[in-house]
């Protein structure tokens, strides 16, 4: 058994299986086609003049200032750890 992710909001009831017993999961192609294009979207974005927050930005007190794509892709992990 496996659960399918589609591309609408997902109950964490029913994600339960798959962080307490393992459950695969899979998306269906209609999910990954959405995130493909919101991707592009992103990426748009991240290369474009004007700001957009937390995507060529940074966050909180940062979200006026511009963060290249090169350090936002090396570091958002970092930032966000801390």
């Amino acid at each position: 058994m496996s659960i399918t992710l589609y591309s609408v909001a997902t109950d964490l009831k029913i994600l339960e299986p798959v962080w307490r017993n393992g459950t695969p999961a899979r998306l269906a192609p209609e999910a990954r086609d959405l995130i493909k294009a919101t991707a592009a979207q992103v990426q748009v974005a991240a290369t474009g003049d004007k700001l957009v927050y937390g995507i060529n930005t940074g966050f909180g007190k940062l979200a006026s200032v511009r963060i290249s794509p090169h350090a936002y892709a090396c570091n958002l992990s970092l930032f966000l750890k801390i």
